[in-house]
């Protein structure tokens, strides 16, 4: 998935009397409803089809509670969730080894144009070289998302490179 609605990120800004930029850290439980409200509006701005709330807190739950599978980061500021970045950890023959993938990346649209996603990334980068994964893909949204040219550029200004198109199958 993208950042909906993604620009090349500035640096981090605080205006006088402004929040403090956002932290980024590893979400905890107490982060599962906030984590699936923001993961819903991702999927609403992408026009994706959207899971039952529950579903979305139990997979939320899930993630967090094992952290072999993947991570989840939060970029947070006053209590407030700003920003999430949810990825699965993969093993595949063609890397070899281990690969990340990142499958959610969302910064509330306030929020947006002040690096956060950037920073999300970041973030994931530093996780993925701890437990010595070395390479991270993410999956676009479909070319009719109103935003696709600047969730692109975002990732092209963060370092990655085009795999192709990707497919699915859903078994029903």
């Amino acid at each position: 998935m993208s950042e909906a609605g993604a620009q090349p990120e500035a640096p981090p800004r605080s205006a006088p009397g402004s929040p403090p930029s956002p932290r980024v850290r590893v979400a905890t439980l107490a982060d599962t409803g906030p984590v699936a409200a923001a993961i819903e509006l991702l999927l609403v701005e992408l026009g994706g089809e959207r899971p039952a709330r529950a579903e979305l807190e139990a997979a939320t739950r899930e993630l967090i509670e094992d952290p072999r599978s993947g991570a989840l980061l939060v970029a947070e500021t006053d209590g407030e969730i700003v920003g999430v970045c949810a990825a699965s950890w993969q093993h595949a023959l063609h890397v070899p080894g281990r690969y990340g993938t990142v499958q959610d990346l969302w910064v509330d649209p306030s929020w947006r144009s002040r690096a956060i996603g950037r920073e999300l990334l970041e973030a994931l980068f530093a996780l993925a070289r701890e437990q010595g994964i070395p390479r991270i893909e993410v999956g676009l949204p479909q070319d009719s998302f109103a935003a696709i040219e600047a969730t692109r550029s975002f990732y092209l200004a963060n370092g990655f490179a085009p795999l192709g198109p990707r497919m699915r199958w859903l078994l029903r």
